[in-house]
């Protein structure tokens, strides 16, 4: 078995954990409130935004992720191929570091040190902590279809050497 699939298994979880949180953040937020960001334009409405944009970005890998486990074996392999995954990476890739980037600048706090365990400072934290995993392991999704795509393209054309 090729490691990038086991790499898209890992993507989506991580993927769907986003999702939920901010999921759940999204509505206790829309009832109390969303908290100001940080800086000049720390706005509530800035920390809405990027709060739905990052929503975006993991309900957009954890289907995308999943679509393309379960079109590897399936009919249409063209959606599981290596042009169609580096594409759709390297998007993916875009989306996360800008989206995590910004929630980065904008969020309030550091280390949450002195907040109660389960806290507003703390999800926050969670959230862009798993934005710079998810970006993480798309990159290293992108190294493991290559790797898989370089040692496979060696193995049929005859030409591996030990």
């Amino acid at each position: 078995m090729p490691a990038h699939p086991v790499m898209y298994i890992l993507l989506g979880l991580v993927a769907a954990a986003e999702t939920g949180l901010l999921a759940y953040l999204v509505n206790t937020f829309e009832a109390s409130g969303y908290p100001s960001g940080q800086g000049t334009n720390g706005s509530p409405n800035q920390m809405r935004m990027l709060i739905i944009l990052l929503l975006f970005t993991a309900s957009w890998t954890t289907l995308f992720a999943l679509c393309f486990l379960c079109f590897v074996g399936g009919t249409l392999g063209l959606l599981a191929s290596i042009g169609f995954s580096l594409l759709w990476l390297v998007i993916t890739i875009t989306l996360w570091a800008v989206s995590t980037t910004l929630f980065h600048l904008a969020r309030v706090g550091g280390e949450c040190i002195g907040s109660p365990t389960v806290s507003v400072c703390r999800q926050l934290e969670a959230v862009e902590a798993l934005g710079w995993t998810a970006l993480g392991l798309c990159v290293l999704t992108v190294f493991a279809a290559l790797f898989g795509w370089h040692n496979r393209r060696y193995y049929r054309t005859g030409s591996y050497r030990y």
